[in-house]
């Protein structure tokens, strides 16, 4: 029992209790239009090749793989988000001792990857299939790259990167990543990187080449396009990049208005500071190759999201980086081991309080999307073929997918297939009204002006429904 390290001992007891808690969590938001909820869609060429801005087939095939059985969507895509998380965590532990970490610091990279509360926004969404694959095969294609030699070397490499970058697109970073991490911790010289770097951009360009190749089907996504060119939402992209992945800290309760408590905010804040001054407040390691290396390559992968759109989620696919960079500086930190233990602890401490509260505003929020739609199909009282849906903004705010207001907890109408099988209703259109204190009777208005063109027409006011017909 000696032996035993705690560190993964408490990950093994731990994930089961974690899978649980997540597999509570309804479908909200983007998971109601996702590739991967059931799609019952006969044009499957549709889905399974470019679709709008991205190509996403794995997502797209997992739709139908869900449409076998509806009952499964969103319970398999947790499972499967969560062992691809749990496949990461492996990996980086692996990883570490293939880096020659000593054993603290590779317990300490691997623990910080698992828990941190930057993994919040992808193992709690079943929209996440995507991001949790494409950060599996890319960190497992470095893994791979420093322990396999001549041509499965290459092999791999090629696989795992298409495996990545057809999971998300954003995957196309690591096809570079490799050989800058093998010569980081002198795996290969310069040279031999240089030339590696021509093959990595060589599998990059033969990608484009087949995705460009591909008949493609356009969508206009016009809040998508906005956010692309959006200064604005590049700056908060990056703030919250960089809050996610180094900070224990409860956003939630520090942003969020209606849960704000300063108190448990600030106090995340200071224990997960204390670790982080800790381990970066080493002036030696400014002195080497080793942190500007790593550095880039954190910024090579997570430049796709910087560059277009950083959610919290997106902030995962830098993660495992990040946590080679702990496990690097933890590695470097040759003082007071103990105390640097400690430390984490503390940071562990303040990054548990901040999962613990991100899951249960995620499940709680989650919830009205059943709730409401079988509230909607019990008015609707028969099946129907063609709804136009009139939601009245929440005002409740927002917080990314953790705290989600009702018109978009039930997908703007969309939540009720899973109540009527995906069956009915075909057609879902909807429009959004802001709040004010006419606006229940302005939604009665606009729903008498058009009903004749529908079946019926829902009006959904937080968890009040209205159905005229």
């Amino acid at each position: 029992m000696r032996n035993k390290n705690p560190y993964i001992l408490g990950i093994i007891i731990s994930a089961p209790f974690i899978l649980w808690a997540i597999l509570l969590i309804l479908p909200t938001f983007d998971d109601w239009t996702t590739l991967s909820m059931p799609n019952y869609a006969l044009d499957y060429q549709t889905y399974i090749f470019p679709l709008g801005m991205t190509w996403r087939p794995f997502d797209a095939i997992m739709g139908y793989v869900n449409a076998i059985d509806y009952h499964l969507y969103p319970t398999l895509n947790h499972v499967l988000i969560f062992i691809a998380h749990m496949g990461s965590t492996f990996v980086i532990y692996k990883l570490t001792e293939v880096l020659e970490f000593n054993k603290t610091s590779r317990n300490i990279a691997t623990l910080f990857f698992y828990i941190s509360p930057c993994t919040m926004g992808t193992i709690l969404s079943c929209d996440a299939l995507n991001q949790s694959y494409s950060h599996l095969w890319g960190i497992l294609s470095v893994f791979l790259y420093l322990t396999i030699n001549g041509k499965k070397k290459y092999i791999a490499w090629v696989v795992c990167t298409y495996m990545s970058v057809l999971s998300k697109d954003n995957g196309l970073a690591w096809a570079i990543v490799p050989p800058i991490m093998a010569l980081t911790f002198d795996k290969i010289d310069k040279k031999t990187c240089r030339k590696e770097l021509v093959f990595g951009f060589a599998i990059a360009l033969s990608y484009c080449i087949v995705r460009f190749s591909l008949p493609y089907t356009y969508i206009k996504n016009g809040s998508y396009e906005e956010d692309v060119v959006s200064i604005h939402s590049r700056i908060k992209g990056l703030v919250n990049w960089i809050s996610y992945t180094w900070f224990a800290a409860d956003y939630i309760s520090i942003v969020n208005k209606p849960n704000r408590n300063l108190y448990i905010g600030f106090l995340t804040i200071l224990l997960s500071c204390a670790f982080m001054v800790k381990i970066w407040w080493n002036k030696t390691i400014w002195h080497h190759k080793q942190i500007w290396l790593l550095i880039a390559v954190l910024f090579i992968v997570a430049s796709p999201h910087l560059l277009i759109s950083m959610s919290i989620m997106n902030a995962y696919s830098s993660l495992g980086i990040a946590a080679i960079i702990i496990g690097y500086l933890c590695h470097k930190y040759q003082k007071n081991k103990p105390q640097l233990q400690t430390l984490f602890f503390l940071y562990l401490t303040a990054a548990i309080i901040t999962d613990v509260h991100h899951w249960y505003m995620a499940w709680q929020t989650s919830l009205p999307s059943k709730s409401i739609a079988e509230e909607i199909v019990r008015k609707t009282e028969k099946p129907v073929n063609k709804v136009y849906c009139i939601l009245i903004r929440d005002d409740m705010p927002k917080f990314s997918s953790f705290c989600v207001p009702t018109e978009e907890a039930i997908g703007w109408g969309i939540s009720v297939w899973a109540v009527t099988a995906y069956k009915w209703p075909a057609e879902i259109r909807d429009t959004t009204l802001e709040r004010t204190p006419e606006v229940q009777e302005e939604a009665r208005k606009l729903a008498q002006r058009i009903k004749k063109k529908y079946d019926c027409v829902w009006i959904i006011n937080k968890e009040n429904v209205e159905v005229i017909k």
